[in-house]
């Protein structure tokens, strides 16, 4: 699938599932789409299911954006290697956009270590490159 049309389904899902979440997620993607910004099919498949089980109840905010950062960062990785700097960069920032968003809700509901996370995400990416 393009990722014209994996966008495309996404922005299906933020119609079908509408929610708090849902209104997050439909702006950032028209933007991306509005770019051309490439997505893969597993990080598309993961923003739709998130959009599904948030609008269920099934799973928490904080839990869709982290697992987002994270599927935009392997993503970002990979495409990065490949020298497609423009939308690795995209991606990237997705991550980071997406790991602040989830610091933000967890901080005093969920007791996690954000600073040991994002030791982690930073060793990830400098081990990367070596």
């Amino acid at each position: 699938m393009s990722s014209t049309d994996l966008r495309q389904s996404i922005a299906e899902a933020c119609e079908k599932y509408d929610s708090l979440y849902a209104q997050l997620v439909k702006p950032i993607n028209k933007l991306l789409m509005d770019v051309d910004a490439s997505i893969s099919e597993e990080t598309a498949k993961q923003i739709i299911d998130n959009l599904q089980l948030f609008h269920s109840g099934d799973k928490y905010i904080a839990d869709c954006h982290l697992d987002e950062s994270e599927s935009f960062m392997r993503d970002g990785l990979e495409l990065l290697k490949k020298g497609d700097l423009s939308n690795g960069a995209i991606q990237m920032f997705g991550a980071g956009l997406n790991f602040a968003s989830y610091a933000m809700k967890v901080a005093g509901n969920k007791n996690v270590n954000k600073h040991k996370q994002l030791d982690e995400a930073f060793r990830l990416i400098m081990n990367s490159f070596k």
